[in-house]
């Protein structure tokens, strides 16, 4: 199931509208990194158990360091590079709060595993804000796994 980011059918509170259309290199540039996170096995459809808590924040380290990456190819003045900041200050975000864990157990990767699931499904909800925000953009159609993590289309 692919769902076209433009049936949501009013603004998302706190982002303007567009303004400027962004180049076909940065649309390209961007649907490449959705589809990366796509395939990500954070938004996977399996369920993460708190024993993957390490390969979790290895995930995560990886994709902020794919979004930065994404950043640089795109450069500064794109269309895209204000939500390319706040998603990787959400991946930061999750990765100190869980190396507050690590430090407060004296071991690495030792959540409990509701504190695990409150992080990941907080961290789910912001990125899949910031993933329909440059789906916006840049008018993508982006398949039903990654969309449910979507604002929702009605209420």
């Amino acid at each position: 199931m692919r769902i076209r980011v433009r049936e949501l059918d009013r603004p998302l509170a706190g982002f303007a509208a567009r303004t400027v259309d962004p180049s076909p290199a940065e649309s390209q540039a961007v649907a490449g990194l959705i589809d990366m996170v796509g395939g990500s096995a954070l938004f996977g459809e399996h369920l993460l158990l708190p024993e993957e808590q390490e390969s979790c924040y290895r995930a995560i380290c990886d994709l902020r360091r794919l979004i930065g990456d994404t950043n640089q190819l795109i450069g500064d003045d794109s269309v895209a590079h204000d939500t390319l900041l706040a998603m990787r200050a959400a991946c930061r975000r999750y990765l100190d709060a869980a190396e507050a864990w690590d430090r407060q157990a004296g071991r690495r990767h030792a959540m409990p595993s509701y504190r695990f699931y409150q992080l990941l499904g907080a961290f789910r909800d912001v990125m899949g804000i910031y993933l329909w925000r440059l789906a916006d953009l840049h008018d993508l159609d982006v398949d039903g796994r990654l969309a449910a993590f979507f604002p929702a289309a009605r209420d």
